[in-house]
Parts: C-alpha cells; structure tokens; sequence
C-alpha cells in the first residue's frame, strides 16, 4: 500500500471519529437540552452528517473497490486477514461504528421526549382555552375579527 495514500486514509478517518463523537455529544444534549436549543443541536447534527458524508466520499475515492482497503474500511472483512498498516483502518472504523451505534441508539428516546413535551404543550393550550378567560375571549375576539358590535347589533332600531 502507497504510505501517502495510507496516511491520508487514516487522517480523514481520524477526522471521521472526531466528527462521530461531536454527533453522539449532539445527540446526548437532546435528551435534556431546554426545549428552545433543540432546533440548534439538530441543525449541528446535520451540519456533521454533511460533513461525515463527505469525508467518507473521499476515503472511498483512495479505496479501490475491492481492495484490502476498501474491504478494511467498509469492515466487510476478517481483521487477521489484514496487515497491520490495513488493520488500523478497520480499527477505526471499528470505534467509529461504536459511536454511531451509542448515537442511534439514543435516537428513539429523543423522539419520545418531544412527543411528551409535544402533548404536555397540546394539554396546557388545551388547559387555557377550557376556562371562563377563554370563553369570554372567544366571544370578544369573534366580534372583532368581523367588525361587528356584539352588544349593540346593527339590526336593532334605535331609539
């Protein structure tokens, strides 16, 4: 194997695990994150697919399809049948993969967190629009949005 090709290689995965922990540290903020920073540490989260995705375009570009490499990258391989130099890069996908798993995982308990948040949100509007206030609200707001006089009605004879 070609040492430059090697060294890239193994930098860009070195890129890649420190990307993959920045996402599981994304993600593990979500489970208790305030409600108004969700959207930020969703946004960051796609930012690091991107880049992720890009990263891994680019290995597989310096990995013949096939190859010892390709095979070691992809961890579609034996890791004895492997050179030590190719068995660093299953190595790293290896701890790469660890992180993605920890970061799925975390993925379905997010989910139900904001469908919790979601219907405590849903009960308390409902909660404010069922009292005496809100009647009378929806009785002051429904005169004012078809600018009708609600006490004194046009189809009255005046006096």
């Amino acid at each position: 194997m070609d040492t430059h090709k090697y060294v890239l290689i193994i930098q860009k995965q070195q890129k890649l695990l420190f990307l993959i922990t920045k996402y599981e540290e994304e993600t593990m903020a979500l489970i208790d994150c305030d409600i108004d920073d969700v959207t930020k540490h969703i946004d960051e989260r796609d930012r690091i697919v991107k880049l992720v995705d890009v990263l891994t375009k680019e290995i597989l570009k310096l990995c013949p399809e096939g190859s010892h490499e390709y095979n070691a990258f992809r961890n579609s391989c034996s890791r004895s049948d492997l050179t030590p130099e190719i068995q660093q890069i299953f190595d790293l996908r290896q701890q790469f993969n660890v992180h993605k798993s920890r970061a799925c995982s975390m993925d379905q308990e997010i989910i139900q967190r904001l469908k919790n948040t979601r219907d405590d949100i849903v009960a308390e509007i409902k909660e404010n629009n069922s009292g005496q206030n809100a009647n009378a609200a929806k009785f002051y707001t429904s005169g004012l949005s078809n600018g009708e006089n609600l006490f004194f009605p046009k189809n009255k004879k005046e006096i």
